[in-house]
């Protein structure tokens, strides 16, 4: 019987996932990557519902739809310690310092729980290629339009001359886009490295040429070493790493060359440039660019034609693995002799990383070769020592930004989270907390003896790793799109790890019951986005003078959001506004019988008072705020 004619069983027809399109998969992987990549990294909350509802009714349907849903045993652990984690967030909110900011985190949470449950229920291990494919082209086309808007500033309209001049857009924080970047870029060489056409080598080897100018033009630091640690990685767990070090020399020079030229461009590395100069060395370096990303595919190309037609002989391979060593130790001796050894090189760079930031003006090159931490070893201590204050439970999610402001150094800007994953999460949920993150972070590396022979796995490690790293050094769980990727990578590491084994389908009553939470949790998460969007809409209309839309806006955000107090502090604000000083009043006090410890909200209802009222209000204020002063929006925003 031919295959057009063949019959299809039903299990087959579900959801398009059965057959040879991996078509769900593929949107699974992109969209929500890419979305909020485009809303400002996911950031704010508003964008949280539009990615967590429609990925908890697509893991809901799949639960009910599909005959037989399998899981092998790390999946199940990956994915319930994970829901377990944003169950321990939402908990947090009984003892919680800020109960709406714990119930604000396991928002955040839910985001990361949906898209990893639906890619598990919807895939399978054959389709690991094509979301891998599907993460490096949501990172590339971000990655482009951020590199646009420092190549070619007079067409995209995002120039300004008197910023940091760092690239951030948009995802919103430098920071955040390096390591995005970073990770499109170890993905990108490992479809260089091993795509199964020639086309698509060449175009992995052409967006390396893409994505490391964009990774440079952020200026940071930490993301090279997570870079660094991300390639070693992807290298130990291969299988065939001398191919894929063969690979790496092959298509390395390009976007090295191309981050060189750049580093020489003044128009493009110096703060307060003007945008004709900007423009015009942008132009120059798009052309090289474009240039330098053909020489590369052309290169990958002819290395993978070689390839086919040439078997390199076992003394060739062993010889070569001579070669990289020697290398290896050779680069090792040169560095300990010029630097010192291996305790030099700690200690230095632990004195390095507790100094204060130079003053650095104009060339934004010298930032690169400045090791200070920019005071994150003080925030780290704060951490510690708010861990200390709540041993057991911790403080509750997303409380740091509390006990920051309380005790905030002399010589450190203000902040909302510690610039470290491990230890604000060990701060604010404790080592029950912490616990759960590490096991869900662990599970996708335990994996790797099943899967590390897929010929795309190592990059999906070298990805993942260096989200591990990078992640403890600054706020990338605060970034869901950066989040993303890495989770999304660990996942394809477990169902590349299907093939060896033959994992047990899920009993109906697991089944039915999983389902049933995912739809609980999306009405949440609908109930949230409906929240987030009013109040919104509320700040809009009130900024633009439209108070009586502010006030129903935030009285609409009250009635979804009944657990926070900022929709009673944007009905306030917009009564202010009006000139309802009374009824602003009552919604202040309102807004602070639900959380006594916001200092904001004390003065927003200091503006409203008199006498010995806004006395008491002020006096509140500055105990939950001493270092304070006039804030604009962009300080109450900034990290």
């Amino acid at each position: 019987m031919s295959e057009a004619v063949r019959p299809v069983r039903a299990g087959q027809m579900q959801l398009g996932i059965q057959g040879t399109r991996p078509f769900v998969p593929v949107v699974v992987a992109f969209a929500p990557v890419f979305g909020l990549a485009a809303a400002q990294g996911g950031y704010f909350p508003a964008a949280w519902g539009w990615a967590s509802v429609p990925l908890l009714w697509t893991a809901a349907v799949a639960l009910v739809l599909r005959d037989q849903v399998r899981l092998s045993y790390n999946e199940c652990i990956f994915l319930g310690t994970l829901a377990a984690f944003a169950g321990w967030l939402a908990l947090s909110a009984a003892w919680s310092a800020a109960p709406a900011e714990s119930v604000s985190e396991t928002e955040r949470a839910l985001v990361y729980v949906a898209a990893v449950a639906s890619l598990l229920l919807v895939s399978r291990a054959r389709v690991a290629r094509h979301v891998l494919g599907a993460l490096l082209t949501a990172v590339s086309l971000v990655a482009a339009f951020s590199l646009a808007t420092r190549l070619v500033p007079d067409r995209v309209g995002l120039y300004d001359g008197s910023a940091v001049y760092r690239l951030a857009e948009p995802i919103g924080y430098w920071n955040g886009l390096a390591i995005f970047t970073a990770m499109g870029a170890l993905l990108a060489l490992g479809f260089a490295a091993r795509a199964r056409t020639i086309a698509a080598r060449a175009a992995g080897a052409a967006l390396l040429v893409l994505l490391l100018p964009t990774f440079y033009f952020t200026f940071g630091r930490a993301a090279w070493i997570a870079l660094a640690a991300g390639l070693v990685a992807a290298v130990v767990v291969d299988p065939k790493r001398l191919q894929l070090v063969a690979t790496l020399l092959a298509v390395a020079p390009a976007p090295a060359v191309g981050v060189l030229i750049a580093t020489r461009t003044p128009g493009l590395t110096h703060a307060g440039t003007p945008l004709a100069r900007a423009a015009h060395d942008g132009h120059r370096l798009a052309l090289v660019l474009v240039l330098l990303a053909a020489a590369n595919a052309a290169a990958a190309a002819a290395l993978a034609l070689v390839a086919r037609r040439v078997t390199v002989s076992l003394a060739v391979r062993r010889v070569f693995a001579l070669a990289l060593v020697v290398a290896l130790f050779v680069g090792a001796g040169v560095a300990f002799g010029r630097y010192g050894g291996p305790d030099d090189l700690v200690r230095r760079g632990y004195t390095a990383f507790k100094a204060p930031p130079p003053h650095l003006e104009g060339n934004l090159n010298q930032r690169l070769l400045n090791f200070s931490g920019n005071g994150r070893a003080s925030l780290w201590r704060l951490a510690w020592d708010d861990a200390k204050s709540h041993p057991v439970l911790g403080a509750g999610a997303g409380t740091y930004e509390r006990y920051f402001l309380v005790h905030q150094p002399q010589d450190v800007g203000r902040v909302r989270d510690a610039h470290g994953l491990y230890i604000e999460t060990l701060a604010e949920v404790g080592p029950i907390g912490l616990a759960l993150l590490i096991v869900v972070l662990v599970t996708p590396l335990a994996s790797l003896r099943r899967a590390r022979r897929h010929p795309l796995v190592p990059a999906a490690v070298g990805a993942y790793v260096a989200y591990l790293v990078h992640a403890g050094v600054d706020w990338d769980w605060e970034l869901p799109a950066v989040t993303l990727v890495a989770l999304l990578c660990g996942a394809v590491i477990l169902l590349v790890g299907r093939r060896s084994i033959s994992p047990r389908p899920l009993p109906p009553a697991t089944r039915w019951a999983t389902a049933g939470l995912a739809v609980v949790a999306a009405a949440f998460a609908m109930m949230a986005l409906l929240g987030n969007t009013a109040l919104s809409r509320s700040e809009t209309a009130r900024e633009h003078g439209e108070q009586a839309t502010a006030a129903a806006e935030a009285r609409r955000a009250r009635l979804l959001m009944p657990w926070s107090p900022k929709p009673w502090e944007a009905l306030g604000r917009a009564q202010r506004a009006a000139g309802l000083t009374p009824e602003a009043r009552g919604s202040f006090r309102k807004a602070i019988s639900m959380d006594r410890g916001d200092w904001e909200l004390w003065y927003e209802l200091a503006s409203t008072t008199t006498g010995r009222a806004q006395q008491r209000a002020l006096r509140r204020f500055a105990a939950l705020f001493p270092r304070s002063e006039p804030l604009t929006t962009a300080d109450r925003k900034a990290h």
